[in-house]
């Protein structure tokens, strides 16, 4: 991850550029709820104009009849370009939201593998789609929407100062007063909202992986254990709930309660204002309805500041995995018919200096065929993972003809690779000709390889990597895999494999042992060495090949 901080500011600016594209919609939203904004105002004036004048004597039955329909006129405009702004706001909000989505998720697919590696499925699945919908609220009620609060509070105690500067002052200091409760809140808010999007990112996070290894849990027994598990996961998320209850339960009775005292404080200090002659009757009712609309949106607020609070967490979560660099690579293209690929002096590490592989070296001609060999862990699929640019070793490089691998555009070089792993859940659900809906579910694990080799062998390529990939296929079909392996000898290949079948004459063997080439050559060079080699055959062909 970046070092660079990660603050409100920054969010924002990121946030608020995915706007842009809709900013004359967002602008029209805008000028729609300054209309409102207006039209709310005037209602108030118009009611104190037609009381005064009732109150003075002066009221004409068409005077009451002409104001009554300029205030019903206003309040169907309030209604009207309400229903205008809310559309325009919440069309253009979905469709920010899909390009939020897709950003982060296309951001995802180009994250380095380490980044998957310690990171849970579930948690990335939340940021992905929870709280990218968290962030609608963002857009529809807080970007446009605050702003046309902003213009009726502004405007509310523009007019208010026209009728009497010291009830203004009174109002204005108990709006401090809440602003400065909500201030106080604000980081209690932020920091239950953000719990709480952990806690149900961690418990997605259990309920997919648990899921997955459901056939593990029950082979094992583990049912009551991961229950517990779950069970203590979802008693975080309960509490971090409770904790948003709390809090909420506090902040809304305290901004209603200061709504009604303020109604009191008015009525009592401005009954005496027009007592007093300092204001008409009509300008007391008019503060009365405009003190509603200056607590209006602050009870709106009230109402939305726990979506806010969580929209502004999930934002957080969201920017974090934005701020991780994506894999960085060159722009050469690569050249298929390559002469040599060389590691020279790698060193790598998943995890600080625990090394995989120590001082490893290693020569692929073009056309070579290559067999690793070595116990689980001693490095085999990490060679491949490095030569994929899933990973970047420590020290040492990869050259291909004298050039890093690190200069290449890595989509041109998997282009030319056809890998098949022993697992490759994207390819389950395969295909099947024969079938009207073209969604043929494989069932059995060796089906399953069978379809994925055969569909990744149809991919055109020039190196071909098979990791494990005959594991759960019988000796027949082994055959048929090297039989394959035989007719494109041309190609290069590299196979991963703990049986033996698939030697050939003229593959080159590397047997590795903790991350280090401990043996290389052809069969007939290695089985009479009495070393590594000859014990891993002599152990195959009691068990395999009988």
């Amino acid at each position: 991850m970046q070092n660079n901080q990660i603050n409100d500011s920054n969010i924002l600016k990121w946030l608020v550029k995915f706007s842009k594209p809709y900013i004359y919609w967002l602008l029209i939203a805008f000028v729609a709820m300054v209309i409102v904004a207006y039209f709310e105002l005037l209602i108030p004036l118009k009611l104190k104009e037609i009381v005064d004048s009732i109150v003075s004597g002066i009221a004409t039955k068409a005077q009451i009849k002409e104001t009554s329909i300029k205030v019903f006129f206003f309040i169907l405009g309030v209604f009207l370009f309400s229903s205008l702004f809310s559309y325009i706001l919440n069309i253009s909000g979905q469709k920010i939201m899909k390009e939020i989505r897709d950003e982060i998720f296309n951001h995802v697919l180009k994250l380095p593998q380490s980044f998957f590696d310690q990171q849970s499925v579930g948690k990335i699945t939340t940021r992905v789609t929870n709280d990218v919908n968290a962030l609608n609220e963002f857009y529809t009620n807080v970007l446009v929407q605050f702003l046309k609060d902003f213009l009726v509070i502004v405007g509310v105690m523009y007019v208010m100062f026209t009728f009497n500067y010291d009830l203004s002052l009174i109002i204005i200091c108990i709006t401090f007063v809440i602003i400065f409760f909500a201030f106080l809140y604000r980081k209690r808010l932020r920091r239950v909202y953000t719990k709480l999007r952990l806690t149900i990112s961690q418990l997605n996070s259990f309920i997919s992986e648990s899921v997955r290894g459901i056939a593990l849990i029950k082979l094992y027994n583990k049912s009551d254990d991961n229950f517990s598990r779950f069970e203590k996961l979802s008693n975080e998320n309960y509490q971090a709930n409770l904790d948003q209850m709390y809090t909420f339960a506090i902040f809304r009775p305290f901004i209603e309660f200061m709504s009604v005292f303020s109604t009191a404080v008015i009525v009592w200090f401005g009954g005496r204002e027009v007592l007093s002659g300092n204001l008409s009757l009509g300008e007391l009712l008019a503060v009365l309805f405009f003190l509603r609309m200056i607590f209006r949106p602050i009870l709106d607020l009230a109402d939305k500041y726990n979506i806010l609070q969580s929209a502004l967490a999930a934002s957080e979560n969201i920017y974090k995995i934005i701020s991780i660099e994506k894999d960085k690579f060159g722009n050469k293209k690569f050249d298929s018919n390559f002469k040599k690929i060389s590691f020279k002096n790698i060193f790598f590490a998943y995890k600080d200096e625990d090394w995989v592989l120590k001082d490893f070296n290693l020569e692929i001609e073009n056309g070579d065929s290559i067999l690793l060999l070595g116990s689980t862990g001693s490095g085999k699929t990490t060679i491949l993972n490095l030569l994929l640019g899933f990973y970047k070793p420590q020290k040492g490089e990869i050259l291909i003809d004298g050039v890093n691998l690190n200069e290449f555009d890595i989509d041109s070089i998997r282009d030319n690779f056809s890998v098949v792993m022993q697992d490759t859940p994207l390819f389950n659900t395969t295909p099947d000709e024969q079938d009207s809906n073209n969604n043929f579910q494989v069932k059995s694990v060796g089906e399953k390889q069978i379809k994925n080799i055969e569909y990744m062998l149809e991919k055109p390529f020039h190196i071909i990597i098979l990791d494990e990939a005959t594991s759960n296929l019988d000796l027949d079909l082994e055959k048929n895999v090297k039989s394959y392996l035989n007719s494109i000898k041309a190609k290069t290949s590299l196979v991963i494999a703990h049986r033996l079948n698939l030697i050939r004459d003229k593959d080159k063997i590397i047997v590795l042992k903790d991350g280090r080439l401990i043996e290389s050559g052809t069969h007939s060079e290695l089985i009479n060495n009495e070393n590594e080699y000859s014990k891993i055959f002599a152990f195959n062909k009691q068990f395999y090949l009988g």
